[in-house]
């Protein structure tokens, strides 16, 4: 096998294996999520509408050695823990904390164009945001849709009021500054990958939440997440996020005294009990109908006992999915990556994320057709002219070419026009008579053809010329009577010529030929005899003994020679 033939192969098996990769990692998607004490990853696959996760994995942050605050440092430490666990992300997806963006619902219409959508949204949301809009990422779902029976009735009442009023949709709408976004690119780009979303912690617990206990989405659903160093308390009512709040916590397990961990659990009861009072104070309050606690710290259990002794209300740990084909004996792990789960299941959604950050629904921009129709029209204009001008270019030079090597060609026969000029001269006088005729010669000998013999009548003159598009033969014809003329000009009119009439002039000349007339013969477009049949089957008359032609000039040289002899 030669050198060549192997390196060949070798790109093309590379190239097939980049090929088969992609198409492996289409439908993948890997969700990350790290705070101050874990990086929670989870993998998962969707095939044929059905998502599966592959793996769940937990990589506890080591002391002292990287800098959270830092992007690039955090980056390559993800970076390379995946490397060490045999993970290569298809699609990575992370979430933003709570505590990070501002979060709003409001009630308004419901627009079928997203962009129109987004514009009224941005206008409204604009009004509650502490920092610039031009320095924020902007994203909104709609959690709610009026119902047709709702739109109904206020209908019915717009027309018994005189008064229009809409329908209105829940819109839960998100913003995070571009730092913060940056932030997460910036980290994921130093892991080796390129970020594809960035979601919100509050709709992946949500996202999840369908997916561990799905009969209850439409009822009221508080869902505390507990990590050790922070917890989030989110109200769900009818699949709609009405309340999120985050927490700082200290919950640290590995606490000698027993009194430390409940002081510590009594301090996060109270503050979790602070929100739930919070939330009854707001409009969109309702009873809650389930109360979950989700984590996976171990201090779960203890947690749900304290809230419990403080409000008599059941609190239930977050059950696990059953519907979803989990990785075998790794439970506990996926109880403490539920976030991570519901941000990777959020994602390979039809829909995709409720809330994306790195690609917000953005509003539709006005456009000015007409300035874009006379742009459009310059464009086109410009685009001809260069075509224009490019193909004039290359038939120019296509030319000059064709000149350059027909140049000596040209001198040579310019040499030999010389020699034969007076050949050339001839000819061209020929071929422009010849073009410009009606086949003069053939008219000619017609004529001689119908005319009287000579002893009746002679030509003392012939010429032809072209007037327009017919050609015109004029002659004059000596005559012993009148009545031959007449003969002449009955026989010109009978075979086709067109001319006006005639005038005859009485004069005697030295040979006894007494009338005299000028004819201007029409020869028309479409001449209706075929002279060269009627030439072949009525030939001239014989010409007369004392003829100077019957018997050839060379009779004149004869008769000289004997004269002077």
């Amino acid at each position: 096998m030669s050198k060549q033939k192997f390196i060949k192969s070798n790109i093309l098996s590379k190239v097939f294996k980049k090929l088969s990769d992609r198409l492996k990692r289409r439908g993948e998607v890997t969700a990350l999520d790290i705070d101050q004490r874990m990086l929670r990853i989870v993998h998962v696959t969707m095939s044929r509408g059905i998502s599966r996760v592959r793996r769940i994995e937990l990589i506890p942050l080591p002391k002292d050695e990287i800098e959270l605050k830092d992007p690039i440092a955090t980056g390559k430490w993800i970076g390379k823990k995946l490397k060490e666990i045999r993970l290569t992300p298809g699609v990575v997806v992370m979430a933003a904390r709570r505590g990070e963006c501002i979060l709003k619902e409001y009630q308004l219409p419901l627009l079928k164009d997203i962009g129109e959508m987004a514009s009224m949204v941005r206008v409204r949301t604009v009004r509650d945001l502490p920092f610039p809009e031009s320095s924020a990422s902007i994203d909104f779902t709609v959690t709610k849709k009026p119902t047709k029976k709702e739109i109904k009735a206020l209908k019915a009442e717009s027309s018994t009021n005189n008064i229009n009023v809409d329908a209105k949709a829940n819109i839960v709408v998100s913003a995070i500054k571009n730092e913060t976004l940056n932030f997460y690119k910036k980290m994921v780009e130093s892991a080796g990958f390129n970020l594809a979303g960035l979601g919100l912690r509050p709709m992946a617990s949500f996202r999840v939440l369908k997916t561990c206990a799905p009969n209850i989405i439409k009822d009221a659903v508080a869902l505390v997440s507990v990590r050790r160093h922070e917890v989030d308390v989110d109200i769900l009512i009818d699949g709609r996020l009405v309340f999120s709040r985050e927490l700082s916590a200290n919950i640290n397990i590995n606490d000698h005294l027993e009194t430390d961990k409940q002081k510590n659990l009594t301090e996060i009861s109270k503050e979790i009990f602070r929100c739930l009072h919070s939330y009854e104070g707001s409009g969109s309050y309702q009873k809650l109908s389930h109360q979950f606690i989700a984590g996976g710290t171990g201090m779960e259990e203890e947690l749900s006992k304290n809230l419990y002794s403080l409000s008599d209300e059941k609190w239930e740990l977050m059950p696990l999915p059953e519907g979803l084909q989990l990785p075998k004996n790794n439970s506990n792990n996926t109880s403490r990556a539920l976030t991570s789960l519901g941000l990777a299941l959020g994602f390979v959604d039809q829909g995709g994320l409720a809330v994306n950050f790195l690609s917000p629904k953005r509003p539709a921009i006005k456009r000015n057709e007409g300035r874009i129709k006379w742009l459009f029209g310059i464009s086109l204009f410009i685009a001809g002219s260069l075509m224009l001008f490019s193909i004039q270019n290359r038939l120019k030079s296509t030319a000059q070419l064709t000149l350059t090597k027909l140049s000596p060609q040209y001198s040579s026969l310019k040499k030999e026009e010389r020699t034969n000029k007076i050949i050339i001269r001839t000819g061209n006088a020929v071929n422009a008579w010849s073009k410009e005729s009606k086949d003069w010669l053939g008219h000619f000998a017609f004529l001689s053809s119908i005319l009287p013999s000579s002893d009746k009548v002679y030509l003392k003159k012939l010429g032809s010329r072209r007037a327009g598009p017919n050609g015109v033969v004029s002659f004059q014809l000596q005559a012993q009577d009148s009545s031959t003329l007449h003969i002449v000009e009955k026989r010109l009119r009978e075979r086709g010529y067109i001319f006006n009439a005639v005038p005859q002039t009485p004069g005697s000349d030295r040979h006894g030929y007494s009338f005299s007339a000028s004819f201007e013969l029409i020869i028309p477009e479409t001449f209706k005899l075929d002279i060269k049949q009627y030439l072949n089957t009525n030939t001239p008359p014989a010409r007369i003994e004392d003829d100077i032609h019957a018997n050839g000039l060379s009779i004149i040289d004869q008769v000289k020679g004997s004269t002077d002899g």
